[in-house]
């Protein structure tokens, strides 16, 4: 049984703490949040809460830290359970730079740790569908991509972090980076990268925007692109999609699509109820804490490594440079033109 300590209770928190409640091989035996009060409402019978993360880094039954902190405490947090010697698994993105994520999983290694990050779009089925229909050949030889992942503003952010792009990375890196990883898991390096975003400020009162558009060209040729928003009307649900178009035929999937179930009230409200097609005996979230928990136990390859990460930050963060300067970006070494 492994036991883990989880920092941060905020909307992740929530998610990782009702995971972990599923789990046979995991016991999460102690939470921690600056806000005692959230770090309670998450806390099952005979889970610990406490205000300073140190306690779970000092105490020697934890084996594991589940960190579920804004992006830019990550390293700050993974750099101290190295130390104590605490295994690893954080929230994605990694870092907001690459050379704050290489510390990170630098220091993992040096201690003799795992580091597992929470790219969790691998783990759902339709996503993760991709990969082994691309191995098939059914669709042919995959040429162009188109993947969409938004809604509204996240309001619901600590301090409401998500806004300051200093702290979140915005839309790109926050994400865009669940495509992005997605995509280098299925077609490899990128080659070029051109972007598009908009930004308003938060103003009278109103939540800040943010849309972006990104353009890229792998090494093997495929192009894609990507949507990311934060720009939708408060109370927009919250939408991804994606299209891989091949030599021999289309692969699509709308997560509207797939849950098509709405309510329409005698007042006029409309709310989605969503019902899966398919119901999961594991979720996606619990499957890839389980997965990580089991390499944990078996000293294996975690799902997601720390240098995989790496390579989707750096797409990122060349999308946001590109969208700054008007550039493109080359990669691999590339010059820009």
């Amino acid at each position: 049984m492994i036991k883990v300590g989880m920092i941060g209770a905020g909307v992740m928190g929530g998610v990782h703490a009702a995971a972990y409640g599923r789990l046979s091989n995991a016991q999460l035996t102690t939470i921690c949040d600056l806000r005692l009060e959230k770090a309670q409402k998450l806390a099952g019978p005979g889970v610990k809460v406490v205000t300073d993360y140190h306690e779970i880094l000092q105490n020697p039954e934890i084996d594991a830290v589940d960190v579920c902190v804004p992006t830019y405490l990550h390293k700050e947090i993974v750099l101290a359970a190295a130390a104590a010697g605490k295994h690893v698994f954080c929230e994605k993105p990694i870092a907001l730079s690459v050379e704050d994520a290489e510390a990170m999983v630098q220091a993992c290694e040096q201690a003799g740790v795992k580091l597992g990050i929470g790219q969790v779009v691998r783990f759902f089925p339709d996503y993760a569908k991709a990969k082994d229909l691309l191995a098939s050949g059914r669709i042919g030889e995959p040429k162009v991509v188109r993947t969409v992942r938004g809604g509204a503003f996240p309001i619901w952010s600590e301090d409401n972090w998500y806004a300051d792009f200093f702290k979140s990375g915005g839309p790109i890196v926050d994400l865009m980076i669940h495509d992005l990883d997605w995509l280098l898991w299925l077609f490899g390096p990128v080659e070029r990268v051109f972007a598009k975003s908009v930004h308003i400020p938060e103003q009278a009162g109103q939540d800040p925007l943010a849309h972006s558009l990104v353009t890229l060209r792998f090494d093997n040729g495929i192009i894609a692109h990507l949507e990311g928003s934060w720009a939708q009307p408060p109370g927009s649900p919250f939408t991804t999609s994606f299209e891989i178009a091949g030599t021999k035929g289309l692969y699509e999937y709308s997560k509207e699509n797939s849950m098509p179930l709405v309510l329409r009230t005698a007042q006029g409200e409309e709310r989605a109820k969503f019902v899966p097609e398919s119901p999961l005996a594991l979720e996606p979230y619990t499957a890839q804490i389980k997965a990580f928990i089991e390499a944990v136990v078996s000293d294996s390859d975690v799902p997601v490594p720390g240098q995989e990460a790496i390579n989707a930050l750096q797409v990122a963060l060349a999308a946001c440079q590109s969208a700054k300067t008007g550039d493109v970006v080359l990669l691999g070494g590339g010059q820009n033109d």
